[in-house]
């Protein structure tokens, strides 16, 4: 069997999806990658035994650059026969299913859909527009919150709908006691941060949706009622210059860190005291989850998704989108609170166990390809019965 994996690119592989393919090679599928490659060597790496695809998807919808991922889809739908096509992100799983053959079985995971409740009237429009014209060729489709369920039964009928609690996040790996002390001493100390400085953290692309101007603006207020902290910001984006320099304008250069893209995201967080996802956009975040697995209490905007993760007072705060003041709030009574810090940190990590877990995930996501297995061998039974009914009647 051959199953073919979408998404817009390279980097979502490798942060999201090697596990999801194992599992698909572990139930005999001779995995297929298509998307926007860099490394070519590193993918391959990191994902053995696959086919690679470079695929040129961008993430701007005006670019041309889809049109062409558009036509080498196109072509390579007409080479290579798949069983399955798995298409993630929003636009690659919208070109991908616009360029398929109708006879392809396609499961398209919805990472949160793009028409959301902080989205303008008309992006709304058009987005719920293209899902219901791309639905057409969508036989499952996966969603990972219940805002998102309710919308996808105005796009496919229910029994194909399927609400799938994210992606997963091993909680092996992501384990607060994984980390010794003197390694957490030792990165606090490589990163310029004294001992007693509490660190809050935020993982996310620098872009106007993850919002780390509403960080800086808070932290900015924080600092005149507390001083004893740091902010990471990890990740990288066509806003990292500007946040940057937007810390040095307003004199908080010795309050953060831009750490840019890591690899050592469980290093991190194992020297964080308080996480944070401020964004106006999200599905169901994987930094949230491997927060609460490291059993850190988060401060979010209270959007789709997050508001999902984090109950509002349990293991964590919520707070209106754009509200710097409000988010100095939070931060400086978590900050003021070990006892409070512990206690919201360990219903986060049980919070995780329950719902996230990595294995629970994979086995909802194996049942929906059995689904897909099975539809296909009761239609290669149902076309062996009419080749040999032909023949009979011969």
């Amino acid at each position: 069997m051959k199953c073919l994996i979408v998404t817009t690119l390279e980097r979502q592989i490798l942060l999201f999806l090697i596990p999801h393919i194992q599992l698909l090679q572990d139930m005999g599928y001779h995995v297929s990658i298509a998307t926007s490659i860099e490394d070519k060597d590193t993918l391959q790496e990191k994902v053995p035994n696959v086919s690679l695809y470079n695929i040129s998807f961008s993430r701007s919808i005006q670019s041309l650059s889809n049109f062409r991922a558009y036509l080498e889809l196109k072509s390579l739908f007409h080479k290579e026969s798949f069983d399955l096509v798995h298409v993630h992100t929003p636009i690659a799983s919208f070109v991908a299913r616009l360029a398929a053959p109708k006879k392809v079985p396609i499961v398209y995971t919805a990472h949160g859909f793009h028409f959301n409740e902080n989205g303008s009237k008309l992006g709304n429009r058009i987005f719920y527009l293209a899902e219901k014209l791309a639905g057409k060729k969508t036989q499952h489709l996966i969603v990972m919150n219940q805002e998102d369920y309710q919308k996808a039964q105005g796009l496919l009928d229910k029994e194909r709908i399927h609400f799938i609690h994210g992606i997963g996040v091993d909680t092996d790996y992501y384990n607060p006691r994984s980390i010794s002390h003197s390694d957490r001493f030792n990165l606090k100390e490589k990163l310029g941060i004294e001992e007693r400085k509490l660190v809050i953290t935020h993982l996310a692309e620098f872009n106007e949706n993850k919002r780390q101007i509403d960080i800086v603006q808070a932290a900015e207020q924080l600092k005149d009622a507390y001083q004893d902290f740091i902010i990471l910001l990890v990740g990288d984006g066509t806003l990292f210059g500007a946040i940057k320099q937007e810390i040095n304008r307003r004199g908080l250069s010795d309050f953060f860190r831009c750490l840019g893209f890591r690899q050592d995201i469980r290093e991190i967080l194992s020297i964080t005291d308080v996480g944070l996802l401020v964004s106006l956009r999200e599905g169901l975040p994987k930094s949230l989850m491997e927060m609460m697995a490291m059993e850190i209490p988060i401060v979010v905007t209270d959007i789709r998704g997050s508001r999902e993760l984090v109950r509002d007072g349990k293991n964590g705060f919520r707070i209106p989108i754009k509200s710097p003041n409000e988010l100095k709030n939070k931060l400086l009574y978590l900050l003021k609170s070990q006892s409070l810090r512990n206690r919201m940190g360990d219903i986060g990590r049980q919070e995780v166990l329950a719902k996230y877990d990595l294995k629970l995930i994979l086995e909802e996501t194996k049942s929906v390809y059995e689904r897909i297995q099975v539809r296909n061998l009761n239609k290669a039974a149902i076309r062996t019965e009419e080749i040999q009914s032909i023949h009979y009647m011969d």
